[in-house]
Formats: C-alpha cells, structure tokens, sequence
C-alpha cells in the first residue's frame, strides 16, 4: 500500500518514511430514526453516512541512523500535511491509497500528527515514528480518474428567414437538442459535474432528469463548470460563477447509480462550436 498527499509518498518500501500500520474508519451511520408515541418501535428516517478517518503509522528508512537525518524526513513530511491548513472554508483536499492493481481517492483534511520526541533514544538511533490522522469528510472512496464525454450543439435550421414571417425578420440559427450515453463504475452512487464550452446561450445538460444549466451567455473564451462532489460553480480560473446557474439546476442530485445513463445537451449557438463534457468520477464505500 502506498499513501501521497501533497508530492509526499509513504509506502511499505520507501527511502524516506515507509507505513508500518494503516487504520481506515469511514464513519458511522448517522439515522433520522424517531420513536413513536404510545406504541412499540421507531419511525424510520433518512440516513446519511457520517465522515470517517485515516490513521497512518510511519516510520523512518532503515538508512538513516541518527537524529539528524530522521528529523530531516519528520520535517519534510509535516511540512506537506500542514499544507491542508491553506484551504479555505469548504474545499477538501484528495489523498491516493494505491492498493494492489488499483488506485483511491478519499477527499478531507489532514489532521492531528503525533511526531517523535526529540532526543528520544529512538531518534538518536535515527528511527522516527509518526502518527497522523487525515479527517476523511466525504464518507465515500472514489476512483483515481474520471470518465467522460463531450457533446456538440445540434444545429436545428441552418439560418435564413424563419417561418412564419413575423414582424421584424427573424434570421437567428438555433439549435436541436443532441444525445449521448455515459456508464458509470462502482458500487456508490457517483458525482458527476458538467463543463460547458462556449460560446453559446443558455446551455443546459440534462442527465436522468437531473438538470444543469446556465443562465445567459457563456463566451467563447469560458469555461464554466458545475461540481457535483464538490457543489461548486466556477470558470476555468477558479473564480465562483453560482450566479449564473438556471433555477432549475439542482446541484445536490448531480449523482450517477452505476450502469449507462442517457445524457441530453441543448444550446442557442450562432458558430456551431459550442459543447459541454459531462464527467463522472466512479465511487465506492471502501477501498
């Protein structure tokens, strides 16, 4: 097993710091259950998983064999894990677990670390044991890639006089709505998220019911995306566009159950060039 966090790799061989035990709670079940009056047994509600956590024990290589090498690999290691301290309020970070043939994301925050004593008699030998814990705050494990798909505009009518003729002419192209299929892995209900290319008005992405849309022009230099993992809004340079979601965008149902699902794209686009990329990330309730 091999953990990175911020480019700092520790595994069960590594030339700095290697695991020496892995411990993963991914949360409790937390119940809306609610006892019924003046009669036996509960009322049943709706369930949610609680967020988990991702204990590592480290130790330092076997090549270093004093203090000063081991608190080198302490100290490039902590320095990593307190990166988390820079993310602002409601961003998660990812740390991978590769296991065997296959690769995990779980996304929190680092948390405590218990690092070594100094002077210890372990430390003057050059063997530093570490402890930390990464908070994992969102209760499901998803794949290290995502799948996508891209999809075009439709043109409708090719421009030209729109009948019936109507006072003033209208010579406007418009657009048809356009089809693809995506499949989703896993065993979890999976986020998906929706990037629309200009430039184009009014895009809306359609997938089982479940719509995306923008509200206005969207220019032929943006990017605007849509997260469902993350619930965010933003353009290509991470500035927030929730602004300019349609009102009957539902951002917290942009979830996939694994198998193929029918995706629907439909755009005003004069070019023809407009597209939007729905993207899904496989999820899974373990490792």
């Amino acid at each position: 097993m091999f953990v990175s966090y911020e480019g700092v790799t520790v595994g069960e061989t590594s030339n700095d710091l290697f695991l020496t035990e892995v411990e993963l709670d991914l949360g409790d079940l937390r119940t809306g259950d609610v006892e019924w009056p003046l009669r036996h047994g509960s009322r049943p509600g709706v369930d949610y998983l609680e967020s988990g956590s991702l204990t590592l024990t480290l130790c330092t290589s076997p090549q270093y064999r004093d203090e000063a090498s081991a608190s080198g690999a302490v100290s490039r290691f902590l320095g990593a894990w307190r990166r988390g301290l820079r993310e602002g309020p409601g961003r998660l970070a990812p740390l991978r677990v590769s296991v065997a043939d296959r690769e995990r994301v779980v996304w929190g925050r680092p948390g405590r670390v218990a690092p070594p004593a100094p002077g210890s008699t372990y430390m003057q030998q050059g063997a530093a044991i570490i402890t930390a814990e990464f908070r994992v705050l969102d209760p499901y494990v998803y794949a290290a890639d995502s799948s996508s798909v891209s999809i075009s505009v439709v043109p409708k009518s090719l421009g030209g006089i729109v009948t019936p003729i109507i006072t003033p002419v209208t010579t406007a192209l418009t657009s048809d709505t356009s089809y693809r299929f995506i499949s989703v892995d896993g065993d979890a209900d999976a986020p998906f998220s929706v990037t629309f290319h200009g430039p184009c008005t009014d895009p809306k992405v359609v997938v089982d019911g479940v719509e995306v849309g923008i509200v206005g022009k969207v220019e032929y230099d943006e990017d605007v995306t849509v997260d469902g993992r993350a619930r965010t809004v933003e353009l290509a340079d991470g500035s927030p566009a929730a602004a300019r979601m349609s009102r009957g965008t539902r951002i917290d149902r942009m979830k996939l159950t694994p198998g193929e699902h029918e995706i629907s794209f439909t755009a005003t686009d004069r070019t023809g060039t407009a597209t939007a990329t729905v993207s899904v990330t496989p999820a899974f309730y373990h490792l």
